[in-house]
């Protein structure tokens, strides 16, 4: 079902998905180095914006990859020579490709594997805190998508039933460079002080709380703003809609009672504003 958001909506979650930092600059224990954006240029004009086939999709992921095409063709380095590109056998989708695009400054084909992500840090899921990352609702682990990525999604380039998605396009696969383009939305407990390695700190967007610790925190005179899940890349620090403490908590209880962690923003008299999780678990 196509969303309601606006056209100006739809602008912030784009300009929020090209802010987001990059994850990792290199696929762990692989060669496959991280996609390289080039800073663009203000657009004069917003009208060639495709926001009707934004608003067809009402996941993340998918309307990442409408905002990653868009950079791609305002872009002077790269040029998208195809997107979504299945591979079947026998009538069945055995993956895809996300992404393939010309590097016009490096004269390279590159296939890039699009990936949109909000973890929070559990130092219980591995010894290596790298991998220690898990979505919202611990559904999605870093380490499982890792894998995912180095056992099936790269790979495809070299499957012999790949040859048919390639050849009208008279490409190579072997002279396809693969590169990884692994943006997220990182959260921490308050107190950690783990040191990483591997991951980019600057995608920490804040910290996680359990409904206990939010209750003991001294914000009782702050007001609050839950935004919708398509909105969890976007900059939503200049609106109106501030609850009061009270009905917030209402709403967090709620949510807690039916095992869903939520994004929120907080704003204290000063006007600053914080970005947080409370979890359920």
């Amino acid at each position: 079902m196509e969303t309601k958001d606006s056209d100006l909506q739809i602008l912030k979650q784009y300009q929020g998905f090209l802010n987001t930092e990059l994850m990792i600059d290199q696929l762990p224990d692989s060669k496959i180095e991280k996609f390289e954006f080039d800073a663009l240029e203000e657009p004069k004009t917003i009208q060639d914006f495709p926001y009707d086939q934004a608003k067809v999709f009402n996941f993340l992921g998918k309307r990442a990859e409408v905002f990653f095409s868009y950079y791609l063709k305002r872009s002077s380095r790269y040029k998208e020579i195809a997107h979504s590109l299945q591979v079947i056998n026998d009538k069945t989708t055995i993956g895809e490709f996300d992404f393939l695009c010309l590097d016009e400054h490096h004269q390279e084909l590159n296939h890039v594997e699009l990936i949109n992500k909000i973890y929070l840090y559990d130092d219980t899921l591995h010894d290596n805190p790298d991998y220690c990352w898990i979505g919202p609702n611990r559904r999605d682990r870093f380490i499982d998508k890792v894998e995912k990525l180095k056992v099936k999604q790269f790979p495809l380039l070299y499957h012999p039933k790949a040859e048919a998605v390639f050849n009208p396009l008279d490409i190579d696969p072997w002279k396809v460079t693969q590169k990884v383009c692994f943006k997220a939305i990182l959260f921490l407990p308050e107190a950690c002080s783990t040191r990483f390695f591997t991951t980019n700190l600057e995608a920490v967007a804040g910290y996680f709380y359990t409904l206990e610790e939010f209750l003991n925190k001294n914000w009782k005179h702050q007001t609050f703003y839950i935004p919708k899940k398509i909105d969890w890349f976007t900059d939503e620090t200049n609106h109106t809609q501030w609850k009061s403490y009270t009905k917030i908590l209402n709403q967090l209880e709620q949510y807690m009672a039916q095992h869903q962690s939520v994004m929120l923003f907080r704003r204290n008299k000063e006007g600053e504003v914080a970005k947080l999780f409370v979890v359920w678990w």
